[in-house]
């Protein structure tokens, strides 16, 4: 696990033992049953989680009791209700964990002194929101002009592991589409490949 940590920080910026150590000091290692919440909205959201194994959910849900995915996380990864983790707002968004899964989680106190004590952590995190942000970025503009058929096939295309993992009503919401939807592009992609043999 401490390897798993460093190797993913070591992608961004070089550490020394010295730095690893406070980081990894500083984070708590969880493990979430499937369908448990880490972060309930409205809840403050005051942790910023990394994943271990497993998989979470960020979403919301609208006055009609609809839910909507605003993202979805894997190994590798970190997730957080990023207003609600700087700014100590009560956070909009929750997070599930759709699978068993382990975190390490890091608390707004000390992520502010680690940053505080460390330069180089606060390039760290400056680089993991500035890939956030151009992704969510990326996100609103795939849906704002592409299809959902193109969306699909991109995710899936990216994620090829993703239907074993996620049930089809969470892919759905993060395309933005309904269940029926996805099931009438899924068999229009089949048609679509039965035509070209």
């Amino acid at each position: 696990m401490p390897h798993f940590l460093r190797a993913h920080i070591q992608k961004q910026i070089a550490l020394s033992n010295i730095e690893f150590e406070a980081i990894f000091r500083v984070m708590q290692r969880r493990v979430y049953r499937k369908r448990e919440l880490l972060l309930k909205a409205g809840e403050p959201g005051d942790f910023y989680f990394f994943i271990i194994q497993g998989c979470l959910r960020t979403y919301t849900t609208d006055d009609r009791g609809h839910e909507h995915i605003f993202h979805l996380a894997f190994e590798d990864w970190w997730a957080t209700d990023l207003f609600s983790f700087i700014n100590g707002d009560p956070a909009f968004f929750s997070i599930e964990a759709l699978e068993d899964t382990e975190v390490l989680s890091i608390h707004r106190d000390d992520y502010e002194i680690l940053l505080t004590t460390y330069p180089k952590f606060e390039r760290f995190f400056r680089l993991l929101m500035q890939k956030a942000y151009v992704a969510s970025q990326q996100r609103t503009m795939d849906i704002m002009s592409k299809s959902a058929e193109k969306r699909y096939t991109e995710l899936m295309r990216s994620h090829p592991q993703l239907e074993l993992r996620v049930a089809q009503h969470h892919i759905a919401s993060f395309l933005g589409i309904t269940p029926e939807a996805l099931s009438r592009i899924k068999r229009g992609l089949i048609e679509k490949r039965r035509a070209s043999i």
